[in-house]
């Protein structure tokens, strides 16, 4: 699928980031509100259905369904299974956390490519990023300082952004002759069908069970949603699939650096989303933590990487 011509500039690009990020940020709140009424596993499987046709329109219009045959379907399939693993940590945690919480943890994402590019591509990292890594890793620290250190659904979030890490790097190592729409339908599949598996294989836990938190989001039964509850889980579909096509537009459009920054709007719209829904507000240490966290990865996508016989300054 070909971009409208003005997504194809730098100022395009921006334009679809900040559209795609917004789209992507109400998902948070949807889920976040039915948390405790069904499991996450069935989120995630109206997510996936709700969405493939919308996948599969992508991949028709960018060259036909043939294009799904891929020559590489464990490499698509093991990197659907590690966005699962991201998306699923990541809303296991809403209904233990703030919001502004789960996506300033979240966006340690950046600092864990930095951190595992040179194991999983052999990519060597220039100073100014391991520096930039090194702070975004204390403001984690100020975020989770000791009075929080009993609340172990602080380490979703982190679970979430280290798997989404993996992901990214793997799908580089997957090559660039796959089309982005191919990549997504897979994953998409994976999320509709491993939802199902896993909530078969969570079966025997979730007799009985009538607890709350992420461990009620995770083993609580399937059940019939209501119509409302029905259009708002269906409405992730829809969401994922404009959200993430435009980002990839914007990707593909301009220097990661030149648009990567504007993933973080992401953060504000955790904050106005939480206040408005949830009545949240971040106290202050979560505040600070945010802002290293936020700063370094900034400064981490916008630092070049080493060149081959040089340490980057």
């Amino acid at each position: 699928m070909h971009a409208p011509a003005f997504l194809r500039t730098q100022r395009g690009a921006m334009v679809a980031m900040l559209i795609g990020i917004s789209v992507f940020s109400l998902q948070d709140p949807i889920i976040k509100s039915l948390s405790g009424a069904y499991p996450v596993t069935e989120a995630i499987g109206f997510r996936g259905l709700f969405a493939m046709p919308l996948f599969t329109l992508m991949v028709w219009r960018s060259g036909g369904l043939s294009l799904l045959w891929t020559k590489r379907p464990r490499a698509l399939i093991g990197r659907g299974c590690l966005q699962m693993g991201s998306y699923t940590a990541y809303y296991l945690s809403l209904p233990a956390l703030p919001l502004t919480t789960t996506v300033a943890l979240w966006f340690t994402a950046p600092l864990f490519m930095v951190a595992l590019s040179q194991a999983v591509l052999g990519e060597r990292q220039g100073r100014q990023r391991w520096v930039a890594v090194g702070v975004g890793f204390a403001g984690v620290l100020v975020i989770v300082h000791p009075t929080t250190t009993g609340n172990w659904a602080l380490l979703l979030p982190l679970a979430a952004a280290i798997f989404y890490a993996f992901g990214q790097l793997t799908v580089r190592r997957i090559g660039g002759g796959i089309p982005a729409p191919v990549i997504s339908w897979h994953q998409n599949t994976v999320y509709l069908v491993g939802s199902i598996l896993l909530a078969a294989i969570l079966m025997p836990l979730v007799q009985g069970y009538s607890g709350g938190g992420s461990l009620g989001f995770l083993l609580r039964p399937w059940t019939v949603p209501t119509l409302s509850d029905t259009l708002l889980l269906g409405a992730c579909g829809p969401i994922a699939a404009v959200g993430s096509t435009l980002i990839v537009f914007a990707y593909r459009s301009a220097q990661p650096g030149a648009v990567g920054v504007f993933e973080y709007v992401m953060m504000l719209w955790a904050v106005l989303w939480g206040f408005l829904i949830f009545g949240e507000l971040p106290g202050p240490l979560t505040i600070i933590g945010a802002v290293l966290i936020v700063a370094s990865g900034l400064y981490a996508i916008t630092r070049p990487p080493a060149r081959d016989g040089a340490a980057a300054a």
